[in-house]
C-alpha cells in the first residue's frame, strides 16, 4: 500500500487541479490519496471562495480518499508557513510515501538542489540577503538577489525562485529536509495559465481567473433569489471546471453558502484597522516597526480596502503581506502565537475534513499509529492534552465566526457553526 499526499486550497478545484490529480496517481502509482486542504482563509490573504467543506466535497468527488485542514493560522500565511505546517501534517500521518506538488519548473532536481542550499544557509549568503533587506526590497526578492550573487549557487537553481508555485515547491522540499522526513517529493509541471493570471482560456485557466469570473457574473446569479442554471450555461465556467465542481458550486450558491469575496470585509477592516490602538497592531504576524503607523494612517484617511493596501504596498511590503496582516486582525491571531506554533512544529493535531469509504481504512490505520491527536468530531478539541493545540483550534472556532459572517445566507451567519461541523463522507 503507498499514498501520495497533495497540498493544495482548490479555491475552487477546476481543470488545472484534476490534472495534477490525475498526474500524481500516475507518477506515484499510489494507492491513497491525502489531501491537506487550506481552510476558510487562503495564502494570498483572503477568504476562500467557498468554505473548506465545499472544497473537501470537490476534492472526494474527483478521488480523494482522505481530506485534512491546514488551519487558518497556516492556510493564511507565508510560503515557509504554509508548506512546514501542511508537510508536518502528512508526515504525522506516518504512512504517506510521497508528496506531489505542480511547480513552473517541472524538474525535481532544481527544486531539490534550491531547498537543500536555502535550508541551510552560508555565511556569505545571509549577508547578502541583509544587505538586500536593508535596501527595502521584500523578502523573495531580497532572497533571488542574494542567491544570484553567491558563486556555490548555479544560475538554474537562481532562476526557480522567480516563479510562485516553484517557491512554493522549494518550501515543501525544505520542510521535508527539515524534519528529516521520508516523504519522497514528486513534481509536476503545472499546464495552462500562470497562477496569478487573468486570462480566460477555453481550459486550465487559474483559479484567479475563475474566481474573477464569478465575480463578473455575481449580479447575474443574484443573492436573494440565486439562479445557478446560469452557471451551468456558462461556457467558460463548463469547459474550466470539472463537472463535479460545477455541480457542488451551485449548490453552494443555491443554498446560500458562496461565492465569498474579500470586499464582503471591507467595512469591517477599515473598522478594525481605525479602532485598535497602534500597540495592538504592532502584535500582527507579518509586522515590522514602523508598518503599524503606516496602515492605521491608511485606515483613516482611505475609503476602500484596495485604498488602504495600495497606499501600504511598497517594494518591502507585498500586496500578499499587507492581506494577510488584515487577515490576521479580522481572526484574532497574534505574531507570538504563530512564533510558538513555529517552535513548536507547526500543526499540533490532525483535523479530519472528509474521507470516502476506501479513505476509512486508511483513517482507521492512521489513528493507530499518527504521532498527533486526531480530530473528527470538532467540540472533542477540549479534550486536547496540550493547551497550545487547543488554542490553535480555537483560532480555527474565531476564523469561522468571522467567515459565515460574509456568507450570502443571512440565516447561516450566526456565530459557533465550526463546533457543529462534521466530516463529509463519501460512499465512492
Amino acid at each position: 500500500m503507498s499514498v501520495v499526499g497533495i497540498i493544495a486550497e482548490y479555491n475552487p478545484l477546476h481543470q488545472g487541479h484534476l490534472y495534477h490529480f490525475r498526474q500524481a496517481l500516475e507518477e506515484t502509482g499510489a494507492d491513497f490519496v491525502v489531501c491537506v486542504l487550506s481552510s476558510n482563509f487562503v495564502q494570498r490573504g483572503e477568504p476562500a471562495i467557498f468554505d473548506k467543506w465545499a472544497r473537501t466535497r470537490m476534492a472526494l468527488a474527483i478521488g480523494a480518499h482522505l481530506v485534512l485542514e491546514l488551519p487558518s493560522a497556516f492556510s493564511c500565511a507565508s510560503a515557509e508557513y504554509f508548506a512546514s505546517a501542511a508537510v508536518r501534517i502528512l508526515d504525522s500521518l506516518n504512512c504517506v510515501d510521497f508528496l506531489c506538488f505542480g511547480s513552473e519548473e517541472g524538474k525535481i532536481e532544481n527544486l531539490k538542489s534550491a531547498a537543500e542550499f536555502l535550508a541551510y544557509e552560508n555565511e556569505e549568503f545571509k549577508s547578502r540577503l541583509k544587505n538586500f533587506l536593508d535596501e527595502g526590497l521584500s523578502f523573495a526578492v531580497a532572497r533571488q538577489k542574494a542567491l544570484s550573487g553567491c558563486k556555490s549557487v548555479p544560475e538554474s537553481v537562481v532562476s526557480v525562485l522567480s516563479k510562485p508555485n516553484n517557491i512554493l515547491s522549494v518550501e515543501y522540499i525544505k520542510a521535508i529536509k527539515r524534519m528529516e522526513s521520508k516523504i519522497e517529493p514528486v513534481t509536476i509541471k503545472r499546464i495552462g495559465q500562470g497562477y496569478n493570471s487573468l486570462e480566460r482560456a477555453a481550459s486550465y485557466s487559474s483559479a484567479t481567473a475563475v474566481r474573477y469570473h464569478l465575480g463578473l457574473i455575481k449580479s447575474r446569479i443574484g443573492c436573494d433569489s440565486p439562479d445557478p442554471a446560469i452557471l451551468e450555461e456558462d461556457g467558460f465556467l463548463v469547459s474550466n471546471l470539472p463537472e463535479s465542481s460545477l455541480r457542488i458550486i451551485s449548490e453552494e450558491i443555491t443554498l446560500g453558502r458562496g461565492p465569498v469575496f474579500p470586499e464582503a470585509f471591507e467595512t469591517t477592516l477599515l473598522y478594525l484597522l481605525r479602532k485598535t490602538p497602534v500597540s495592538e497592531l504592532k502584535k500582527l504576524p507579518y509586522m515590522e516597526e514602523g508598518l503599524e503607523n503606516r496602515l492605521k494612517d491608511a485606515a483613516i484617511s482611505s475609503v476602500s480596502l484596495p485604498e488602504v493596501i495600495s497606499r501600504v504596498v511598497t517594494n518591502r511590503y507585498p500586496a500578499s503581506r499587507i492581506r494577510r496582516i488584515l487577515c490576521s486582525l479580522l481572526t484574532g491571531l497574534q505574531g507570538e502565537f504563530l512564533d510558538k506554533l513555529k517552535q513548536n512544529g507547526y500543526a499540533q493535531y490532525i483535523r479530519i475534513l472528509g474521507f470516502s469509504e476506501k479513505g476509512r481504512n486508511l483513517l482507521n490505520k492512521i489513528k493507530k499509529n499518527t504521532k498527533l491527536p486526531v480530530i473528527t468530531k470538532p467540540a472533542g478539541y477540549i479534550k486536547l492534552q496540550d493547551p497550545l493545540a487547543r488554542e490553535l483550534f480555537e483560532h480555527e472556532i474565531r476564523a469561522t465566526d468571522a467567515y459565515v459572517l460574509a456568507l450570502p445566507g443571512k440565516n447561516l451567519r450566526k456565530g459557533g457553526t465550526e463546533l457543529q461541523s462534521r466530516p463529509v463522507y463519501s460512499k465512492v
